[in-house]
């Protein structure tokens, strides 16, 4: 039995009413019992609102409610844009003390960790139309949050590089949090629907939800080669499970008849030691095969479609100075004996799903390539596929470096797109050249 105080955080656009359904299943079950559960409000369609300042102000309502913050002193539940919150809030009160974090249990229902595929639209006109008609907001939608929520947004980006990827925060370990994220990949019913995105709950992407991701630098050199650094993961395997017929907005409202979710949650609130963690990691791996195997073999081929696999990839480019490139093309392609470019035709037409720029940096790029199909179409048949990297001269004094060489990305050896489910992030330094003319000598 439980008896620490229980937090439930709502998404963007929520409040603690979105909540309900989800606190008195809590309440009404006899495998699960605590102290006081609290629901939380905090603005999220204010354009002035950071998540910076709801992790900050987050600690203070804590605080204020007398909520005590020792080590492992309570458990917590988020939807959505509260995954950012959450960790916004470990971030601002507790990095690099992990051993002091107030949460044993943290459970992540259809988190953003790393962006939704509906950020941007939401500050679009349709998004104010649609969410912005309140005088409480005055057309406001969450600007700052949104930017924060959108895909290879350089927030996420740097929140992962602090919590994910410092040697000095190792807080995602068993020893500080017992952490488990759960998501569906089914699509929402009626108007709601003809949005969505397969890999997806219909807000989002499984694979933007998986904490488990991965982070590599790739510096190009002069006159010729690169080097690939990986960057070490700070944090030890993350409970992380994809459930059966379960969109963004069922998933916080438990039904009685759902014995599997309900026997998650309840599972995710009460694991006691690591080697139980351990046994749960791995339980939830078999319900997301079996999720994915039941999904792909639906005779619907839409249906079928929806629970393909998908890889997210986020690049950053910038010069040897930390200077953003912005205008940037990544080809995927076979370098040797494919004449025909029979492989870079299926990538790209096929396999890379959707490309988007980050709005207000387009050095940052977000990636969707279909593993599923990848397996598929190209390893299964004995091909490969390569990146190469060029970007657009700024003048004709600055230019940069266009490589020769090729990185094998998808072989039987190297297998960097063929990782499901998970975010990729990858760190481009491409050269800066200058024309000789910018700087010259002249003999007096």
């Amino acid at each position: 039995m439980n008896k620490k105080p229980l937090l439930i955080l709502h998404g963007w656009s929520g409040t603690s009413e979105h909540l309900r359904k989800l606190s008195s299943f809590l309440k009404s079950t006899k495998k699960f019992k605590v102290v006081d559960i609290w629901l939380s409000d905090y603005l999220s369609m204010n354009d002035e609102i950071t998540i910076q300042d709801l992790g900050q102000a987050m600690g203070r309502a804590i605080k204020d409610n007398r909520i005590p913050q020792r080590r492992h002193s309570f458990d917590i539940i988020v939807h959505s844009t509260g995954g950012l919150v959450v960790r916004q809030y470990l971030i601002h009160y507790f990095f690099g003390r992990p051993q002091d974090c107030p949460i044993r249990h943290l459970v992540m229902l259809a988190p953003a960790n790393f962006g939704s595929p509906l950020a941007h639209i939401g500050k679009s006109m349709l998004g104010r139309l649609c969410l912005g008609w309140n005088w409480n907001h005055f057309w406001q939608t969450g600007t700052r949050i949104l930017e924060a929520l959108e895909l290879a947004s350089p927030i996420s980006w740097r929140m992962a590089e602090l919590d994910l990827f410092n040697p000095e925060n190792k807080i995602f370990t068993p020893e500080h949090i017992f952490t488990t994220i759960l998501m569906g990949t089914d699509a929402y019913s009626g108007l709601g629907g003809i949005l969505h995105e397969n890999g997806s709950d219909g807000t989002v992407r499984v694979s933007t939800a998986n904490l488990n991701a991965s982070y590599i630098k790739l510096i190009f050199t002069l006159p010729k080669g690169y080097k690939v650094e990986k960057q070490e993961q700070c944090y030890e395997p993350i409970a992380f499970g994809v459930l059966y017929n379960h969109n963004h907005g069922s998933i916080i409202r438990p039904k009685k008849n759902d014995e599997q979710f309900n026997d998650l949650l309840i599972r995710s609130l009460t694991i006691r030691t690591s080697a139980e963690y351990k046994k749960h990691i791995n339980y939830l791996r078999q319900v997301t095969e079996e999720t994915f195997k039941k999904g792909t073999n639906d005779k619907d081929e839409k249906k079928s479609k929806r629970y393909h696999q998908y890889q997210h990839v986020v690049t950053r480019v910038h010069d040897q100075f930390g200077e953003e490139i912005e205008d940037y093309f990544l080809e995927f392609f076979q370098d040797k004996g494919d004449r025909t470019d029979k492989v870079m035709r299926k990538v790209h037409s096929e396999i890379l799903e959707k490309v988007h720029n980050y709005t207000k940096d387009k050095s940052y790029r977000s990636f969707l390539f279909d593993v599923t199909d990848m397996k598929k179409e190209i390893l299964e048949k004995g091909r490969r596929v390569d990146m190469s990297l060029c970007a657009a001269a700024l003048s004709k004094r600055i230019s940069y470096h266009d490589p020769e060489d090729c990185i094998t990305v998808v072989s039987p050896e190297n297998k960097l797109l063929l990782n499901p489910n998970t975010t990729l992030l990858v760190d481009i330094e491409l050269p800066r050249i200058q024309h000789k003319k910018v700087f010259r000598f002249k003999r007096s």
